[in-house]
């Protein structure tokens, strides 16, 4: 059952992450041939995180009540099908309107993944959460990495129509969320017992304290890391002299492609080091390599980066694991990730944006590593998380 569990969440992923790369890449479209601002881009993004996040909360705690995590993650896989198909009509038209409609959709669509995914695994794995996530995370990385370039080929392959690309990838993203329907998966969702966190006031505040730091540590280190990516793909065309093909996809498949190692590593060191340890060296060093990459444009920089920045998901929620019972795990992630990583979604892109209109992209990029550093100075006053059982990663 762990391993059906574990395939099932890291196929979503892979599907959910990738889906996620069509809008920056799409970005780009829009500022270098529909001439769209980059504010209004910036905006765009800020909407798309901006329902997810209000979204997350809601859809979690509705599942928290009804144990049905697998069927409403697929659930969320499939509207993102529709979404897809949506943006890539708008694009079409050239319909502002629509486009608006489309990244909300989508933006919907994307706040039930990761709460949903790692409370199932955290529920499953229990103390070996930070692994299962990790190797579950990778996937989702896998999918980051693929989504560019596929994308872009078959973009390039049907004469550069969008319609006809959103219209593959959303099929693929429909079809990828039917076994999520039909599996049939009940989760232990009872209290645990064997938890070292107590129903008590002392510990119920030591856990809230906990989820707000970590929630503000990953809002500010959301504003660094989302403003950069949704705005990754036009940096590298207008900066560096990408061209807008195959080329450009193969850049950013080689820099996001660091994660699928870097996922299970990290999430099997925060088991074995520590989790908040962890995560606030991998805020400092995706600050510092996006810093180099911009002073020396090799893409080992930005591949380093990547092995940072898109390697949050194993460390941030199995740290919430930690911190909860398990039977809230799904409504905590959804705080911390619906909040503070979707949250800074809506500021990071709307800020680079802005300061990009005025400026330049490379400034924009630069400011916003300031609030990445701030990120990692927050973790050290993050609480260290009690131990938890652990159970066999497979069996």
């Amino acid at each position: 059952m762990k391993y059906k569990i574990l395939t099932l969440t890291s196929i979503s992923h892979f599907i959910n992450d990738g889906n996620s790369w069509f809008l920056p890449v799409s970005f780009t479209f829009l500022i270098e041939y529909l001439d769209i601002s980059k504010f209004l881009v910036g905006v765009l993004s800020g909407i798309f995180f901006g329902v997810s996040a209000l979204a997350s909360p809601l859809v979690t705690r509705l599942v928290d009540r009804s144990n049905t995590h697998a069927r409403i993650m697929g659930l969320g896989i499939l509207l993102w099908g529709f979404g897809l198909i949506l943006f890539g009509s708008s694009i079409s038209i050239n319909s502002l309107p629509l486009m608006i409609l489309a990244v909300a959709i989508a933006g919907f669509s994307s706040a039930f993944y990761h709460p949903l995914g790692a409370a199932i695994l955290s529920i499953t794995y229990k103390g070996n959460a930070g692994t299962a996530l990790g190797i579950n995370g990778s996937m989702g990385s896998l999918g980051r990495a693929i989504y560019p370039t596929l994308m872009l080929a078959i973009f390039g392959f049907f004469y550069r129509n969008m319609f006809l690309t959103s219209l593959i990838l959303g099929v693929i993203s429909i079809l990828a969320s039917l076994p999520s329907f039909f599996a049939n998966i009940q989760l232990d969702t009872r209290k645990d017992d064997s938890a070292n966190i107590k129903s008590n006031t002392s510990n119920s505040s030591f856990s809230i304290v906990a989820i707000i730091l970590l929630t503000i540590s990953a809002l500010l280190r959301s504003i660094f890391t989302q403003g950069i990516s949704q705005f990754l793909p036009t940096l590298l065309v207008g900066s560096f002299d990408y061209s807008y093909s195959v080329n450009l996809g193969e850049a950013l498949s080689i820099a996001l492609s660091a994660a699928v190692v870097g996922q299970p590593i990290l999430g099997l060191l925060s088991d074995r080091v520590g989790r908040r340890s962890i995560y606030g060296i991998s805020s400092v060093g995706a600050v510092i390599s996006f810093l180099l990459f911009l002073r020396i444009p090799n893409i080992v920089f930005l591949c380093i980066f990547g092995f940072f920045t898109f390697s949050a998901f194993p460390l941030m929620l199995s740290l919430v694991g930690d911190f909860v019972p398990r039977n809230s795990t799904s409504f905590a992630n959804s705080i911390v990730w619906g909040l503070g990583v979707t949250g800074g979604g809506v500021i990071g892109p709307i800020l680079m944006g802005s300061l990009s209109q005025v400026s330049n992209l490379i400034f924009a990029s630069e400011i916003l590593s300031i609030v990445g550093v701030i990120s990692a100075l927050v973790v050290p006053f993050i609480p260290k998380p009690p131990k938890k059982s652990k159970v066999p990663l497979f069996g």
